[in-house]
């Protein structure tokens, strides 16, 4: 990432694995018993998630700066347009930490 110091681990190239969760508000359906078909949530999601799987963030139209945070708010804004009872992204890496962005 371009704003650190020349010696600091993260100016280099490197790469790391995250996991995303997806929460949603609503009812639930009776007839289903969800608020969503987790199929169709799959379907809405995958496309926007694997515009940034194994790709240089940096890179990614909108993520010049490629923070948890500044992901998590990526994938928020493209998720949103999909679905409209989108509640929050939390984007973490495992056993290091990670953020939440509820669009706000």
């Amino acid at each position: 990432m371009p704003n650190f110091e020349k010696n600091h681990d993260y100016r280099k190239m490197h790469g790391h694995s995250y996991e995303v969760t997806i929460k949603l508000l609503g009812s639930v359906n009776k007839k289903t018993n969800w608020v969503i078909d987790l199929e169709e949530l799959d379907i809405l999601v995958k496309p926007v998630i694997s515009l940034l799987d194994h790709s240089i963030l940096n890179d990614v139209d909108g993520l010049k700066y490629p923070t948890s945070e500044n992901i998590a708010k990526w994938l928020w804004f493209r998720l949103k347009k999909k679905i409209s009872n989108l509640d929050s992204v939390e984007i973490y890496r495992p056993r290091i930490g990670g953020c939440i962005f509820n669009g706000k």
